[in-house]
């Protein structure tokens, strides 16, 4: 197996989180890797021929970005009772499409460093929809036919969420909408499976978020990603875990948080504790481990944040 490590991780650790069973010609390790509940690593792409790779390709299937641009709003028209409004608004959609989820998936309202534009960032994925994947890893027509549904209702997902906030802020225009929980069939029966990473072909773009105070960079693909499986981070990735992340919270200053962006009153701190920005890497490190891979294109700061609705 050729190992790819863009993570700055171990190699030794890396090959830990791989799970048993796993038969596989290429791995690469993106910065944000780390272990989690699903058969494979987030932040891995996985290139294998065996047989009952499926198995190896569930795990909220679709979940993605959107970044989308603001028709007449600056970022200094972003409004607390209308950021307000749409937290409630969404909060509503549990359950169905329009459902934010939680977790580390959240809407960001963006202040780009090149341009006068209000953006926002959407992160969230197929929801419940994912687990009726699960049941047909022994039967691949209907695995795919089931998994490709679910990708589509994930997107489906975002666009309902940015109708939610077009009817709050106004009309936006899609920037890019791009999963990061996929796999791509191969003609000689393998697969590559994309878990936590975007695919990409040269010359396109992809949106890197940091945490919820940390900036975000819109990157171009060099001709470079072709030797790490067409694939690239989805963020910067963890430096502690979730439970980690809840002991730093408890000398973290949220007060000081809320006031550096607009947080909605109604999501409590407690909520927050696992996904401050203490528990993940920074932009620019993230980008550090990716020299090479991307060019940034434009740069934002966050200047709005709601998740764990």
């Amino acid at each position: 197996m050729h190992l790819t490590n863009l993570s700055g991780q171990q190699e030794g650790l890396l090959r830990s989180w791989l799970p048993r069973g796993l038969v596989a010609e290429q791995v690469v390790f993106f910065p944000d890797a780390c272990p989690g509940k699903a058969p494979v690593p987030t932040g891995t792409a996985i290139l294998t021929h065996q047989p009952d790779w499926r198995r190896f390709a569930v795990s909220d299937c679709g979940c993605g970005m959107r970044l989308l641009r603001s028709r007449s709003l600056s970022p200094a028209d972003l409004d607390r009772d209308a950021w307000d409004q749409l937290a409630d608004r969404l909060r509503r959609n549990a359950g169905g499409l329009g459902d934010l989820g939680g977790g580390n998936h959240f809407l960001d309202a963006l202040a780009p460093y090149d341009g006068d534009s209000l953006h926002l960032l959407i992160h969230t994925g197929s929801r419940l929809e994912s687990g009726l994947v699960d049941a047909h890893i022994d039967d691949p027509p209907t695995f795919d036919r089931e998994f490709c549904r679910v990708v589509t209702w994930a997107e489906e997902n975002r666009a309902a969420i940015q109708a939610a906030a077009e009817a709050a802020l106004g009309p936006l225009d899609l920037v890019l909408d791009l999963p990061h929980n996929t796999f791509e069939a191969l003609d000689n029966g393998g697969a590559i499976i994309r878990k936590g990473a975007v695919h990409v072909q040269p010359g396109a773009m992809n949106i890197i978020p940091s945490h919820m105070a940390g900036d975000v960079a819109l990157v171009r693909a060099t001709d470079r990603v072709t030797g790490v499986l067409n694939a690239l981070s989805h963020g910067t990735g963890r430096t502690v875990s979730r439970s980690e992340g809840k002991t730093l919270a408890d000398g973290y200053d949220f007060a000081a948080l809320r006031r550096s962006i607009m947080i909605p009153e109604s999501i409590a701190d407690a909520s927050l504790r696992g996904e401050g920005p203490y528990a993940y890497r920074d932009l620019d490190a993230c980008l550090d481990l990716l020299d090479g891979y991307v060019e940034q294109v434009n740069r934002f700061s966050v200047i709005g944040y709601m998740g764990h609705l």
